[in-house]
């Protein structure tokens, strides 16, 4: 067994095939406060072009995503981009390019901006508001790190010729994200999972942006979203 921390949680794996060099920066040696196991059919029904390490890899962050609801927390479809100690989401259907456009906030703001998680980030209800936590599950490209930042906002991107933005509502963000996430299968975690949705979206900017490749995108969705002075 192989034990993870996760959003603040201690996560134990019940891994058949090596998944050490997958989940290298997250292992612990703490007492887990939940276990996850997959059963045979669940590895052998996924898509056989793969690894089998890599099926049972994903197969067991659906599994931690049904769970997690239960420790506050929440799997979502979304990239995450970093910058002066907050994180701002973006989230699209696939293929829309929120890898791309988190790509321009690195070449348009240098070295104060870095991707927290390039998919799938757990986010955390605390005291002080919602946390972004980077996982080993980041995408594709493997774009992320093992951290935690509060929450400055989350987007909804979609293409368009030019960059525009302006503030969802809260309505519209939860019956966009409803759509982005894992259910769990249990009457009372899925009840726990729509609380903490409901809570997030009430809480949290939330924003819709139209926007092209440009690197002045990054620039349109920053000055929206950041922090405001008085």
């Amino acid at each position: 067994m192989i034990t993870i921390r996760l959003a603040g949680v201690n996560v134990g794996i019940e891994n058949t095939y090596d998944l050490t060099p997958r989940l290298a920066g997250w292992i612990t040696d703490a007492a887990p406060d939940f276990t996850v196991e997959l059963g045979p059919y669940e590895l052998k029904k996924e898509d056989p072009r793969y690894s089998p390490d890599y099926v049972e890899f994903i197969c067991v962050y659906r599994r931690i995503a049904e769970r997690i609801p239960a420790w506050d927390a929440f799997v979502c479809h979304g990239t995450v981009v970093a910058m002066d100690g907050r994180a701002y989401i973006f989230t699209a259907p696939s293929g829309t390019g929120k890898t791309t456009h988190t790509q321009l906030w690195l070449k348009r703001f240098g070295d104060r901006a870095w991707i927290l998680t390039g998919d799938k980030p757990i986010l955390r209800r605390t005291e002080r508001g919602f946390l972004a936590c980077g996982t080993p599950w980041r995408g594709k490209e493997n774009y992320g790190v093992n951290a935690e930042l509060p929450v400055q906002g989350i987007c909804l991107l979609d293409r368009g010729e030019t960059n525009e933005i302006a503030p969802a509502t809260p309505a519209d963000m939860l019956r966009f994200l409803s759509k982005q996430v894992y259910y769990p299968r249990q009457a009372d975690r899925m009840e726990k999972l729509l609380e903490l949705l409901d809570a997030f979206c009430s809480t949290v900017p939330t924003w819709t942006m139209r926007c092209n490749m440009d690197i002045d995108a990054a620039e349109v969705a920053y000055e929206a979203m950041r922090p405001k002075r008085d």
